[in-house]
């Protein structure tokens, strides 16, 4: 891996929030337990009231997040067409994290992963593991014996068959888009990432270090095409914040975005890279930049 500082620092504040995340012309985030969503293009921030939300996830104009708004976790799915609300309250405990893609929503609950197609309003259990994400027909997810680390598993929809992609490590926080799974390995001080490449049957190692030194690039990342964000932390006792940092997959270059090492959560959709910062939502445009 070949890593470089961005020269200039070009980004936008956006709102003021967590969690953000983003797909096409849209960035979700949640802020005093509502639901923003920012229009890349018109501009336009809409709220979505609900008194407490966490983890939004939006693929096109599916949205989804964490509700517990009563007092009891479900899962909220919202139409930004039609402004039709539905909940989800079966097996889902208060460590679900949705993911989703097209009208299809995956999570995990009491050590399950579990699927739902909002289309038909079916739900299936479809292994025993952890915080799954969603790609077409594809799903990855951890899971791991009481006496095993965890590993990465790839679940395909249609032949129900689930293969491990990691193989060895302490792997968690999966991702997966087109071919391409990614995941932290934290066998080795905060982790470094991998990445699976499903149609090539090959492991590629994102980023590197040493045993010395340790990696330290591991948790919040994401995946979007040909580019991984992720952070890197540089105080290795504060590991939820860090320096945003994408990578291009096809060059093997590596590129800081943001200093000051208090970035969260990044995430990537195209050309647009979204992170949070100190309470603002700060988007950046990667035309110019990997």
């Amino acid at each position: 891996m070949v890593s470089t500082v961005a020269s200039t620092t070009q980004f936008t504040k956006i709102g003021s929030g967590s969690e953000p995340t983003i797909d096409a012309s849209n960035v979700v985030w949640t802020n005093n337990g509502n639901i923003h969503v920012y229009n890349l293009t018109t501009k336009e921030d809409v709220i979505i009231n609900s008194s407490v939300a966490f983890h939004p996830a939006i693929s096109g104009n599916k949205l989804v997040w964490y509700d517990e708004s009563t007092g009891v976790p479900k899962l909220a799915v919202y139409d930004l067409k039609t402004g039709a609300r539905s909940d989800v309250t079966e097996d889902v405990d208060s460590y679900s994290v949705p993911a989703i893609y097209g009208n299809r929503i995956v999570w995990s609950a009491n050590s399950g992963v579990y699927m739902r197609d909002i289309s038909t309003s079916t739900q299936t259990r479809i292994a025993d593991g952890n915080s799954p994400d969603i790609y077409d027909d594809m799903i990855s997810y951890e899971s791991g014996s009481a006496e095993d680390t965890p590993q990465i598993y790839v679940y395909n929809i249609t032949t129900k068959q689930a293969v491990d992609v990691s193989q060895y490590g302490d792997n968690l926080a999966s991702h997966i888009c087109d071919d391409k799974v990614i995941w932290s390995d934290f066998y080795t001080r905060l982790g470094n990432i991998r990445m699976y490449d499903i149609a090539a049957n090959q492991q590629i190692e994102v980023t590197t270090g040493d045993d010395m030194t340790g990696y330290d690039t591991g948790g919040s990342i994401d995946i979007d095409g040909d580019r991984i964000v992720y952070l890197k932390h540089n105080d290795l006792g504060s590991t939820d914040s860090g320096d945003v940092y994408v990578y291009n997959i096809t060059t093997e270059k590596s590129k800081q975005l943001s200093s000051g090492n208090s970035a969260q959560t990044p995430v990537v959709s195209g050309n647009v890279v979204a992170w949070s910062d100190s309470g603002s939502i700060h988007i950046m445009s990667l035309e110019t930049q990997v």
